[in-house]
């Protein structure tokens, strides 16, 4: 009798790892999911798929944690906001937070930033389409135009002034 329990206990905590395992799965599989239906175009573009081979699940964790902050809570609308901040609300180290970023996005902590801030200069710009570009740069975060400018045309592959005129003819053409 007592064999078996120890049988039947050791069952028991293998089928719990398996549901924690699978558990983990799912939810990075959803995490992402949510981040690249929230996000817009180019979203998927954060996933990159051989930079992430030699992480851990906790790796994962962390980079699913860090992508649903900055979509929730847009830390990024803040001027000076610094890394150090991020691992602040994350509480996780600063050096770590910047190798996992780095490695999950193949982006630097300022690029990862930008990128965030260009999505949302782009969602400012469909709802309100008489936004000038100096205004969109100030909205979203950015300190000044220029970094604007050099930040859009790296996520989006053109400046902001022609993908603005895309949108506008796009709306105009439905109407």
């Amino acid at each position: 009798m007592n064999f078996l329990t120890i049988v039947l206990a050791f069952v028991s905590v293998l089928l719990a790892a398996g549901v924690v395992y699978l558990s983990v799965q799912l939810y990075r599989k959803e995490a992402r999911l949510r981040a690249i239906d929230i996000m817009q175009p180019g979203a998927d573009e954060m996933y990159p798929q051989d930079s992430a081979k030699d992480f851990t699940v906790t790796d994962q964790f962390l980079y699913d944690r860090c992508c649903r902050y900055m979509v929730e809570r847009k830390p990024y609308l803040v001027t000076d906001y610094q890394l150090q901040d991020l691992a602040n609300a994350l509480f996780t180290n600063r050096l770590y937070l910047s190798k996992t970023i780095n490695r999950f996005s193949g982006k630097n902590f300022r690029a990862y930033v930008n990128y965030y801030r260009v999505m949302y200069a782009m969602e400012l710009f469909r709802a309100n389409m008489s936004l000038k570009i100096t205004d969109l740069a100030q909205l979203s975060g950015f300190g000044n135009e220029s970094s604007f400018l050099s930040s859009f045309k790296s996520v989006m592959g053109e400046p902001p002034s022609f993908w603005c005129n895309r949108i506008r003819l796009k709306y105009r053409e439905k109407l």
